[in-house]
């Protein structure tokens, strides 16, 4: 790949994170119900592409060292899910902590149930080393995990009751996000000698385990 090429895709990883970025942080406003998705998912969303460009635009992780930390947390997301949605979290938390309009519950699952399935094109993009979609893998990082446990453990305290909806199943997020915040960074560390070969670069046409074979 010459060196034109490799700009135009450099350009085209910073810029694309950057539209969805912007993209969701007006979808979100829309849709939040009071202030509760401008405390939670757009600082979210702006700290996960900073976090983006300073490591995994620079350089990618391998996906053997992050996707196992990565689909065990997407996994239990499945089980907080559950303990939220038996626990009418779509009522309490608008309510209760922003003093707003509950969700409704379809409305509670189908933002659920699509945010998972972009969480599943995230490891897709590890796999593939497609670096734009590295920025869903930072944004469940930062908020799906310790930005939700962190809200979880503050509710409480808001509300001013000893359990809030979600809670018992947030705190594995005190293990599994910081776990999964580590693996990126030291992965966009790895030492100069495996530094990114041109399919790294154009988005991965090729997994990682292909290349090693």
């Amino acid at each position: 790949m010459n060196t034109r090429q490799e700009m135009d895709h450099r350009i085209r990883d910073a810029v694309v994170p950057g539209l969805i970025t912007l993209t969701l942080i007006g979808l979100w406003a829309h849709l939040s119900h009071g202030l509760s998705f401008w405390v939670t998912f757009i600082p979210g969303i702006v700290i996960a592409y900073a976090a983006y460009l300073l490591t995994s635009y620079r350089k990618m992780p391998e996906a053997r060292d992050v996707l196992p930390i990565y689909l065990a947390g997407v996994a239990w997301q499945f089980l907080h899910f559950s303990e939220e949605f038996a626990t009418k979290f779509y009522i309490h938390w608008p309510v209760d902590v922003f003093h707003s309009t509950p969700m409704g519950t379809t409305e509670f699952v189908l933002v659920n149930m699509l945010s998972y399935a972009v969480f599943v094109a995230g490891a897709v993009a590890l796999i593939y080393r497609f670096k734009p979609l590295m920025l869903v893998v930072w944004f469940f990082a930062v908020m799906g995990e310790v930005g939700n446990v962190i809200g979880h453990l503050v509710y409480p305290l808001v509300t001013h009751e000893t359990y809030f909806p979600g809670l018992y199943t947030s705190l594995a997020y005190l293990v599994l996000g910081p776990m999964l915040i580590a693996r990126l960074v030291r992965g966009s560390r790895r030492p100069t000698a495996e530094a990114e070969t041109p399919s790294d670069v154009d988005g991965g046409a090729m997994p990682a385990a292909r290349r090693a074979a």
